[in-house]
This record gives structure tokens, sequence and C-alpha cells, in this order.
């Protein structure tokens, strides 16, 4: 995908787009608003550095530029993986992207509700303890809810909390960066993956309310 260069015009678009004024632009920014008036006016050749601050804020706020000095709201993305090997390659997005996502956003969990561990062993075997080390070396951690029944743990045991009921045939749900994942095991293995930022921020809000109720798990001779 080629790099757009953000020109004045769409800077003034995106602005009447989501109807901020120059002054709400600088305050997201944290650039004066003269600054802003400036550079919308072409008399100005903004820093790397300013024009990334403007960019992300306009990325934080669901705006996209497009070639020819385009700008719309960024849609939600839906894809389906139903290939041989599909869980695996959720792993391995949910390392790049939230790796990413921790970068630009300094978050670094990644959410997973419904999760039963023999079912991800069945699906890519030995490849998982190697995604959690993976994950512990980008200083990347997971929160999964499983259920109360769960007595394997792959991961490290501070990273799970048990729900009161589970159903038998839940599909796993990842919440991480942008995006909101579902597994389905049967009768073959997808993943239907979400990439939308509100859709994300709002799981990712209803999932820590469950998480933070429940009590983090310890081993017998730790009660």
């Amino acid at each position: 995908m080629p790099v757009i260069l953000i020109t004045p015009r769409q800077i003034r678009a995106a602005r009447g787009l989501i109807g901020w004024t120059q002054a709400d632009l600088a305050r997201a920014a944290k650039i004066s608003r003269a600054t802003i008036a400036a550079i919308e006016k072409n008399d100005a050749n903004p820093t790397p550095d300013v024009r990334k601050k403007i960019s992300e804020v306009f990325d934080d706020a669901q705006v996209e530029f497009l070639p020819q000095e385009g700008v719309r709201f960024r849609g939600p993305t839906i894809y389906l993986d139903d290939q041989p090997g599909a869980n695996r390659r959720l792993l391995e997005d949910i390392l790049t992207s939230s790796s990413e996502f921790k970068f630009r956003q300094n978050i670094n969990e990644i959410l997973i509700y419904g999760l039963r561990e023999e079912d991800s062993e069945n699906s890519v075997g030995d490849y998982l303890p190697e995604h959690i080390e993976r994950l512990e070396q980008a200083g990347l951690q997971e929160k999964i809810l499983c259920g109360s029944s769960t007595s394997n743990f792959v991961a490290p045991l501070s990273w799970y909390r048990k729900l009161p009921t589970l159903n038998a045939i839940q599909s796993p749900i990842h919440i991480y960066a942008d995006k909101v994942a579902l597994v389905q095991w049967s009768p073959k293995e997808q993943v239907f993956v979400l990439e939308n930022k509100p859709i994300a921020d709002a799981v990712r809000s209803m999932f820590n309310q469950i998480w933070n109720k429940l009590r983090e798990i310890k081993l017998r001779n730790e009660e």
C-alpha cells in the first residue's frame, strides 16, 4: 500500500469530517493552533514529528486518508480464515499486532474469553508454549478467562482467572490491538477477525469488568 502524504486540504477535510476546530486538532495532537493554521494555509512545512502527531490523532479518530486527497471514515474490516493452520496464523497475528499496539498505545495485554487450552494444544501442538515464550520476550501478557474446571495451564498461572460457568461449546474470543477474533473449532477450524478500534475498545472494557470481579487462581498448597 503506498504511503500517502497528508495535504493541507485533507487536514481541513478530516477536521470537518469529525467536527473539529483547529484548536481541537491542536489540543489532540499537542501542538499549537498557530502551527495547524499555518499548515492548512500551506504557509509551513511541518516536521516529520508534527506530521506523525497529526496522522496518529486522525488514525485514532478512525479517519482514513486516500490517494488524490480523499478522506473518509475507516469502516470495520472483517475477514475469515478457514484454511488449515488458521489458529496458528491467528497466534502469529496476535504477536505482531500486539507488539505494534504496545509501541503505539503502551498497552501490552491480549485478552481471551472462554479458552480451553486443550483445544489450543490440539490445534497447534508444540507451537503453543513457543508462542507464550515469544509473547513474554516481547513484553506482552495474556488475560485468560477459562472455565471453572480448568486444570491445564500452559501460560503463567497469573494470566488466568476462572469463570463461574462456561458453555461447553464456547468459542474463544481474542481481543488484541484494534481487533476482535473468534475461533471456531468445529466442524472445522475457522478464525473470524473484526478490526475496528471502537468495537475492540468496547469489548476490551467489558472483558476487564468481568476480569476485575474474579479472584486470582491459587495452587492448592498456596491456599
